[in-house]
């Protein structure tokens, strides 16, 4: 089907991962630096990118759903961005492996143990969180904190964060000034009314749009970010038909056995039984 040249061409989404990490790359160090810093929160006087990672993945099912951007901020910081499309029940370990990946691999033989540098993994997730389905916030923080007395943190050498995209329209309505909530606005639909008005407040931002303007016309990244963005969506709607066969299955053994059950606790197809 032919686009009518009076349409404006719709912007590829900077959270599929080939698009995101050809924008927040070395190549782009202002606008991924004006990016880390409304994340922290923190002026950044130096950001180093790490340069192991492949930018551009060549297939497109290759680390399906999940994409990671590691930095090395003001020489005192080890900063993971990661960014997570697709619900799985393993999700917090992953963040967790990340985590012990980024800390543990600083310390090298011979090395003392002042050198590991403070350590804070972002995660980015583009689905409904149990953990923090009650919290109205978008964002939230975590440490490791004494059971009894939460506010007695034993170090404050790890974070871990989580943004909800879901969350961010209603935290950029109460506040349209939230830099946080304008690049996850951005992240999540740069073709969005809030995006278009955003572009005139935010100049790294708007340089971030036209960036993405240009790989939009570049028909090979356009292609990599089709295929992505379809291999997300089968692999959502697969997880779905997965959801509602088992729920299906699950209530067909409930009226089967006269079972007593409570059908909001129905989880993932299999049934919590009532006591």
């Amino acid at each position: 089907m032919h686009q009518n040249k009076n349409e404006e061409k719709l912007l590829l989404e900077p959270k599929i991962d080939v698009v995101f990490q050809a924008l927040f790359s070395k190549n782009n160090i202002d606008i991924t630096k004006s990016f880390v810093e409304a994340l922290l929160e923190e002026k950044v006087n130096s950001i180093i990118i790490n340069e192991d990672k492949d930018l551009i993945r060549d297939k497109p099912d290759d680390k399906l759903g999940i994409l990671d951007l590691q930095l090395d901020i003001n020489n005192k910081e080890k900063v993971d961005v990661e960014i997570q499309l697709i619900e799985k029940e393993d999700f917090i370990k992953r963040l967790l492996w990340y985590f012990s990946r980024m800390y543990g691999d600083q310390l090298k033989r011979g090395d003392e143990y002042d050198t590991i540098k403070k350590v804070i993994l972002i995660a980015i997730v583009d689905f409904n969180l149990e953990q923090t389905k009650d919290i109205e916030d978008m964002e939230t923080i975590w440490k490791l904190a004494e059971i009894k007395k939460c506010d007695r943190v034993l170090t404050d050498e790890i974070e871990v964060h989580i943004i909800e995209l879901n969350k961010a329209k209603d935290m950029y309505l109460k506040d349209s000034k939230d830099e946080k909530a304008q690049w996850m606005l951005f992240l999540d639909n740069p073709n969005s009314r809030e995006v278009k008005k955003i572009m005139k407040e935010n100049d790294e931002i708007n340089s971030a749009v036209i960036k993405v303007k240009k790989m939009t016309e570049d028909e090979k990244m356009e292609r990599l970010a089709f295929l992505r963005k379809k291999a997300i969506m089968d692999e959502k709607s697969i997880r779905k038909a997965g959801y509602k066969a088992g729920k299906k299955d699950g209530e067909k053994n409930i009226a089967q056995y006269n079972i007593p059950i409570n059908v909001d606790t129905i989880k993932e197809g299999y049934p919590i039984l009532c006591t």
